[in-house]
């Protein structure tokens, strides 16, 4: 797997795998454990399908030399089945966690995250992410964060769902710039202005939600034709566009042969034109929380 040398001179790869949440409960192993039975007994086969497909994503990721994950302690017990997962093959991911909004509020920074490593079974992360930029918080965790990576219990810090404003309070409030600043992005919602503050800045781009949830107004689109030509389908057109134009592009699937294909995508380049031509989809449709308009409580 190719990878992209962060501002910090730690390397990431170029495409990124993102865990659902599982069985979601912040809390208590054992509760998550009474929901996964509650949904066998309600028969909800497709939440657990999708609880569980994780474990096989992992598998097929350990084939490859090197492999991101993107995980978070707002993602139930993801944190848990990747650590079993991963202790026996650590070297091969790129694991990626985020302190949550939970931990900002109680201040409980490096706690939180020494409790991500003893989930992930792991002695560091290779990138730790403020989850939210919460009011009056995220300053005080981010300088939190700076002291855990001098303490080598992450690599990486960064940050996500930051607008420019966020990243300037942290450039001068703050010693570290963040290495990535990961935010939603995709054909219908491409940020040029928060993109090209990061790029000025060395800030790589993390893209989450990033095929747009194969939004049915991309069927309308030149990506279309441009899939036709390449013989991808679009969601590989739209991930071999990120990266492109310089995203670190995160997707998700339950499905194996699915993930095989989303990073089958190296084998052909769009032209600049095309390019272009998909950089203009943007009507500015924000699919997700907008990070300056919502309830930090909630997240």
């Amino acid at each position: 797997m190719d990878t992209i040398k962060l501002n910090d001179n730690n390397k990431i790869p170029v495409i990124c795998y993102g865990s659902n949440i599982i069985s979601y409960n912040r809390d208590n192993f054992f509760k998550n454990i009474i929901l996964v039975i509650k949904k066998i007994l309600l028969l909800k086969f497709n939440e657990l399908k999708k609880d569980f497909s994780i474990c096989k994503i992992i598998d097929e990721m350990g084939k490859n030399d090197y492999s991101a994950i993107d995980t978070s302690r707002a993602y139930g017990i993801s944190e848990n089945i990747i650590g079993h997962k991963i202790r026996k093959k650590r070297e091969k991911y790129f694991i990626i966690t985020k302190i949550s909004n939970y931990d900002q509020y109680n201040g409980n920074i490096e706690w939180s995250l020494k409790d991500s490593l003893v989930k992930l079974k792991v002695n560091s992360v290779d990138l730790l992410l403020l989850h939210w930029p919460v009011p009056e918080k995220f300053i005080e965790t981010w300088k939190e964060m700076e002291k855990l990576k001098g303490k080598g219990l992450c690599k990486s810090i960064g940050v996500c769902n930051c607008n420019v404003h966020h990243l300037e309070e942290i450039k001068k409030n703050c010693s570290v710039i963040p290495a990535v600043n990961q935010i939603e992005c995709h054909p219908l919602f491409t940020q040029k202005e928060l993109r090209d503050y990061c790029q000025k800045n060395s800030i790589q781009v993390l893209a989450y939600t990033s095929t747009a949830r194969m939004d049915t107004r991309l069927y309308k689109t030149c990506l279309v034709d441009i899939a036709k030509k390449y013989n991808k389908t679009i969601t590989q057109v739209i991930l071999r566009w990120h990266i492109q134009i310089g995203n670190v592009p995160i997707f998700n699937t339950t499905n194996v042969k699915r993930y095989k294909s989303n990073i089958d995508i190296f084998d052909f380049k769009l032209t600049s034109e095309e390019i272009e031509k998909i950089n203009n989809i943007n009507i500015n449709s924000r699919l997700r929380y907008d990070p300056d308009n919502c309830d930090f409580t909630k997240l």
